[in-house]
């Protein structure tokens, strides 16, 4: 009998150890969970105010873009025309030289 009385107090010891266990790690647990609820909330902030930040960067780097395509119209017309102007002094050159073959020199 005396047996029996030893098993069920540590029956009865285990079981009291166990749920003080159980409740102590609820509590960190529940600890944790606002901890981490805390944390969310500034890392959502923290990104909702990047991706702001980048859509503003993203509208400017599209007006930059068309300013660049802009300028990149009017560089192309400019050699276009400067290709123009020396295909013409070329052609004048060509005419000069060949029309000093008929002027004498002294």
């Amino acid at each position: 009998m005396t047996f029996f009385w030893i098993a069920l107090a540590i029956s009865t010891v285990a079981f009291i150890a166990g749920a003080a266990f159980v409740v102590v790690r609820a509590l960190q647990t529940k600890k944790a969970l606002k901890s981490l609820k805390g944390s969310l909330g500034a890392e959502l902030q923290r990104i909702s105010s990047a991706s702001e930040h980048t859509g503003e960067r993203l509208e400017a780097t599209r007006k930059s873009l068309e300013r660049l395509q802009a300028k990149i119209e009017t560089l192309t017309t400019a050699r276009t025309r400067l290709r123009v102007v020396n295909e013409a002094l070329s052609e004048a050159e060509s005419v000069l030289t060949r029309a000093r073959a008929f002027i004498p020199s002294k």
